[in-house]
């Protein structure tokens, strides 16, 4: 349907055209040709109306100028019927030249889905081009015109619009190098009509060469015709090279500027007195040095953005607007040389990239825009706030002590984890926060501290490392930090080796419930315990593991271990279950489930007997993979338990889409029940939040029993803590729960 009216308008007006050729001149040619310019306006107009183009307004301007352009063919072809010929200049000029004048107008306001057809600096170039070349064209031409001002204006117009339309349209198709049938057949049409225009201006008059040009100004009129009643269709993408088409440009301008003084030395050498010519030829030269200038102007424009452009990329990050790495780098180095009391705040984020690879970079882009305006507005005026790449964030400021400083890292904490809106949900994303200072090294003993940017950027770093095994996650840099790393990547590499060689242990903390007063459960908590640095928990090795594939490793030592524990207790005549920690990379494993089906069978534990917890961050971190984890360990028969349950993404709405049966309640929440009414509320609301979503509710971090009895009194389920026990290893477990089952606590 796209092509229908325009290939009948293409194949009538051949057809129209050829019979045009076989008419001897005279009213009926003349009419026949009125008949086909008057088409092409209506066909303009039929084509806007029918919805044919989306920008409608080149496509009037068109339909102006092609009547125009009839209005003038028909005055000329009543005075060749009626006179003989029509002579130059007559009224049949003022309808071409307001036509071209509207033609141009159509070609400038022209857009598509990349813009303008024709650029401003297309307009300029064209411009030159037209003053050099035209000069010289009108020059080879001008006798055809006459020889009075007005003739000689008029012809110096022609030659020079013509000249003009072309190089317009030639830059069209050089600079886009991807165009419409539509566009190709509007090209087409204006230079055949500038090559006819032209072939009346050089060769003289006669029946044969009139009836040629004819054909070609009625080919274009046609031409126009079939690109008005084209209905538009998306451009294919350009690939324009822009190396190949500066080259033709420059090609083109270093002709015109090169045919000026061509033209007068021809003109000299014929002997024409600078008299008829000069004044053409210095108004062709003036408007050649201005665009001259113009574009010079123009050019120096563009350096100029593109230099700033070039500082701001190297100082402002594009994402997120904030001073780029190298940017706080340098506005940190010349705060350390005059201000003693400068401190660095970095702010790593947590499983940002799982953010990316869950939302889109899109969405995660928009993320880190909105941490970054929130670090802009939370920090003291003054402040230096950078990105200093992928998931972090720097903050420098002064003048901080310790104590001040770790203020403004609770605020900061506080701005980037408070809930982002994510599409459906409220996403909360986590982050460790570490502070070097330049007051101090960190030693407590007030030294002179450190006074390069770099080194207070690894200090920093070291900090942040410390934070991530802390609750809340800030630390302030000092020199024991640098002695932790180094034993901490020690520790990564003895891992595997501490697994084979039996140094590796699972201790566990007896779970309460509260109903019957005896104990249902019990975590299994890893501990190494290492030949050289003693006993070890979690955070002392974890983190090293959780970023490689060892976690994987651990993890199905633990499963196995503490489902080999269960069935002694049990056979033991222990009705208790195990629970078991997993980390954000198991919840991504999809072999997982298999895992833990074949340890239930290994050990013969039933499904019911083993808790899974995951926290809330590991479960929102990918949450298209987790829910399909977590849904084909619930097929198990095994009980999911959302751990830490307040301190990650708290997103309800998400949260009702999880397969789990249990909510345990971060032991920060629950410590402080006692003495803080707001995380009093905050608990008891939760109590009969899980109640209402039918959810078995365990309070983690129940250190007396003023605790234990409000919870018991709100109706929570079970209790965890060390006012219960503290975690014990496995040779004291059976004794340790018939003592609690005992007492009826």
């Amino acid at each position: 349907m796209t092509s229908f009216w325009s290939t009948r308008v293409l194949i009538g007006g051949a057809v129209v055209v050829l019979s045009y050729g076989l008419l001897a001149p005279g009213p009926v040619a003349s009419a026949v040709y009125a008949l086909v310019a008057a088409s092409s306006v209506i066909a303009v107009v039929l084509g806007i109306r029918a919805g044919f183009k989306k920008d409608t307004t080149p496509w009037w301007f068109l339909a102006a100028g092609l009547t125009a352009w009839t209005a003038g063919d028909v005055y000329t072809g009543i005075l060749e019927n009626t006179q003989g010929g029509a002579p130059f200049p007559s009224w049949a000029d003022a309808g071409y030249v307001v036509g071209y004048v509207l033609v141009v107008a159509a070609l400038l306001v022209a857009r598509d889905l990349f813009g303008r057809l024709v650029a401003p600096v297309d307009v300029l170039d064209a411009a030159m081009m037209t003053a050099g070349i035209g000069l010289a064209s009108w020059v080879v031409v001008s006798a055809q015109f006459g020889d009075t001002p007005t003739s000689v204006w008029l012809g110096l117009f022609y030659t020079e619009i013509d000249v003009f339309v072309l190089v317009v349209v030639l830059s069209i198709f050089l600079r886009r190098r991807a165009t419409t049938v539509t566009l190709v057949l509007l090209g087409v049409g204006l230079a055949i009509m500038v090559i006819a225009d032209y072939g009346s201006y050089v060769w003289s008059a006669g029946p044969a060469l009139n009836l040629v040009l004819n054909m070609l100004w009625l080919t274009a009129y046609v031409l126009f015709a079939a690109a008005a009643v084209r209905p538009e269709s998306p451009p294919p993408e350009p690939t324009f090279s822009r190396r190949s088409t500066g080259l033709s440009r420059l090609a083109l301008m270093t002709l015109a500027v090169a045919l000026t003084p061509v033209a007068m030395t021809v003109q000299l050498a014929r002997g024409v007195p600078a008299s008829d010519w000069g004044s053409v030829a210095v108004v062709a030269t003036g408007i050649m040095v201005a665009i001259g200038a113009v574009r010079v102007w123009m050019f120096l424009q563009l350096l100029g953005r593109q230099a700033q452009a070039l500082r701001e990329s190297a100082t402002t990050d594009r994402v997120t607007g904030l001073a780029t790495r190298n940017e706080l780098e340098r506005r940190l180095s010349r705060r350390l040389a005059t201000d003693p009391w400068v401190g660095l705040v970095l702010v790593d984020l947590h499983g940002f990239a799982d953010v990316n690879a869950t939302f889109g970079y899109t969405d995660g882009d928009r993320m880190l825009k909105i941490i970054g305006a929130r670090l802009s507005d939370a920090v003291p005026p003054g402040s230096v706030v950078g990105r200093l790449g992928g998931d972090e964030f720097a903050v420098v400021a002064g003048p901080l002590d310790e104590r001040s400083a770790t203020r403004l890292a609770a605020v900061v904490r506080a701005a980037v984890t408070a809930p982002i809106e994510m599409r459906d949900m409220r996403v909360t994303v986590d982050c460790s926060i570490g502070v070097a200072l330049r007051a101090c090294d960190g030693s407590g003993t007030g030294g002179a501290g450190i006074t390069t940017a770099e080194g207070m950027i690894q200090r920093a770093h070291a900090a942040v490392g410390e934070a991530q095994r802390r609750h809340p996650r800030v630390a302030v840099y000092d020199r024991t930090m640098e002695t932790d790393q180094a034993n901490r990547v020690r520790r990564l590499g003895e891992l595997e080796v501490a697994m084979r060689s039996g140094q590796l242990e699972l201790f566990y903390q007896p779970r309460l419930d509260l109903r019957s007063g005896r104990v249902s459960g019990l975590e299994a908590l890893l501990r190494w315990r290492h030949p050289v640095d003693g006993l070890l928990g979690p955070a002392d090795f974890l983190a090293g593991a959780e970023a490689t594939s060892v976690i994987g490793v651990l993890t199905s030592f633990v499963l196995d271990r503490a489902l080999e524990d269960c069935a002694g207790w049990r056979s033991a005549g222990l009705d208790v279950d195990v629970a078991i920690n997993l980390s954000v990379r198991n919840l991504v494993d999809s072999t997982l489930p298999e895992q833990v089906s074949e340890a239930l069978a290994r050990h013969a534990v039933p499904p019911s007997a083993v808790v899974l917890e995951v926290t809330e961050t590991s479960a929102m971190t990918d949450p298209t993979r987790s829910v399909i984890t977590m849904t084909a360990l619930r097929a198990l028969g095994v009980t999911l338990s959302i751990d830490d349950f307040g301190t990650g993404y708290s997103s309800l709405a998400y949260l009702s889409r999880l397969p789990v049966q249990q909510l345990k309640l971060d032991r920060s929440l629950v410590a402080s029940i006692v003495d803080d009414e707001v995380d009093r509320a905050i608990v008891a609301s939760t109590v009969d939040l899980a109640r209402r979503m039918r959810l078995h509710l365990v309070a983690e971090g129940v250190e007396n029993a003023e605790s234990l009895e409000m919870l018991r009194q709100w109706g929570c389920d079970a209790v965890q803590g060390f006012f219960v026990s503290r975690p014990v290893p496995v040779d004291e477990v059976v004794p340790v729960v018939r003592a609690l089952d005992a007492a009826r606590v």
